[in-house]
């Protein structure tokens, strides 16, 4: 009796674990600490699962000691010894903890999700309906149809990269639940590229171009019945995302001394990039130190050929790899290019040999969010990170049985 009312207890905080873990990357729209608090609601009762399960403790120790799990703790404990070179080791130790905990609670939250599959199917459930009724919200929003926020195309700027990273979660949690969800979660899809669009937030829009284009890849490579329709929609996405940014920036100003055309990367970015390179061969081996690009020396000055207001380096390189290079140096990139390639290469084999469309929204989510975050937000920041630990966690455990024992994730 006491078995079964303790059974009870805990499928219900699995339950609630999944309602809340479904809605918190939606929720981004109302502000990061509406998303966060919901994570850290859902992460103390995964965290009461995982201490009252002996079977989810199991699943955490085996991801841990897999060859992911120890490539990423080889990746952590090179950056540890990068803090030591640090321009603020305690802030580097700060950020660099706040991201391994971050990665830990994950892993637990993807092992109360695995527990519970009936939890799993409520959380996708959720996850559908609010990606679709607050993407509804902010569209009307938008429109003055309803009064949110008063400037709705920069309060949601940051949002709509969120959007981008749900797209493959949505639709592979339609397709999973199948039925009229199916329909639910295609339909998530043009309502995101409104709010991209809208927004006119171009590292969501370069994610999007590459969800679009690693699909394609993936039914290419698969010889699938639909592979020449979506090379159709590959060019068109493609020459598309292009015509539309080249007709927002033609009117951008010209300065010399850039690498890449004006209206395909703007030129205050350009000089970021160029600024936290040279950085980075001025200490290739360690870097500067996690999240401390803006304390290198000139970083806050005027940027060439801008009004005295813009500077060279606003707080962070606006390119997440390129971030990660200047901050830890060779040292910490090289494990981190290890640790994404061979996330990427193992998601990729998946898609060809299994029929679980998980693997896919996998790597496709993968693919969207590092190719937004070549563009813009701090890879250190606490949304955007909790954007992908997430989504990343809820589609992985789905996934089917035989996957994850092969190779835990």
């Amino acid at each position: 009796m006491l078995l079964n009312l303790q059974s009870q207890s805990i499928k219900k905080i699995a339950a609630l674990v999944g309602i809340l873990t479904g809605s918190a990357i939606p929720l981004r729209a109302t502000g990061v600490a509406v998303e966060q608090g919901a994570l850290g609601l859902a992460l103390m009762g995964a965290l009461f699962i995982w201490c009252a399960v002996p079977e989810a403790r199991k699943r955490v120790y085996t991801v841990l000691v897999s060859p992911i799990g120890l490539s990423v703790a080889v990746m952590f404990a090179c950056w540890a010894v990068g803090i030591v070179f640090s321009f603020d080791p305690l802030g580097s130790l700060r950020i660099g903890g706040r991201t391994v905990v971050m990665v830990l609670a994950a892993v637990v939250l993807w092992v109360s999700l695995k527990q519970h599959m009936d939890a799993h199917r409520l959380m996708l459930k959720v996850l559908v309906l609010f990606s679709l009724s607050i993407a509804l919200g902010v569209i009307l929003s938008f429109n003055g149809v309803i009064m949110t926020v008063v400037h709705p195309d920069m309060a949601f700027k940051p949002f709509a990269a969120s959007v981008m990273c749900l797209v493959p979660a949505v639709v592979w949690a339609g397709r999973k639940l199948d039925g009229g969800w199916r329909w639910g979660g295609y339909g998530f899809v043009p309502l995101a590229l409104v709010i991209i669009v809208q927004t006119f937030n171009r590292a969501a829009l370069a994610g999007f171009i590459a969800l679009i284009l690693t699909v394609g890849l993936v039914l290419i490579l698969n010889k699938h019945r639909f592979a020449r329709g979506w090379l159709v929609v590959i060019v068109a996405a493609t020459l598309g995302g292009l015509v539309y940014i080249f007709t927002r920036e033609m009117h951008t100003p010209v300065v010399d001394g850039l690498y890449l055309p004006r209206w395909l990367v703007d030129p205050h970015r350009q000089y970021i990039w160029q600024f936290a390179f040279e950085s980075f061969l001025e200490s290739p081996w360690v870097g500067t130190g996690i999240d401390q690009s803006n304390y290198i020396p000139g970083a806050g000055l005027p940027a060439p050929g801008f009004d005295g207001h813009t500077a060279t380096l606003p707080s962070h390189p606006h390119n997440g790899v390129l971030e990660i290079l200047t901050e830890t140096g060779l040292l910490g990139f090289l494990p981190f290019v290890f640790v994404i390639g061979g996330t990427f290469w193992r998601l990729l084999k998946r898609s060809w040999k299994s029929s679980d469309e998980a693997n896919m929204a996998l790597l496709v989510l993968m693919a969207g969010f590092w190719s937004s975050a070549l563009f813009n937000f701090s890879i250190w920041s606490t949304w955007w990170q909790l954007t992908l630990y997430t989504l990343f966690a809820v589609i992985a455990s789905g996934r089917e049985a035989e996957c994850e024992e092969r190779e835990p994730q």
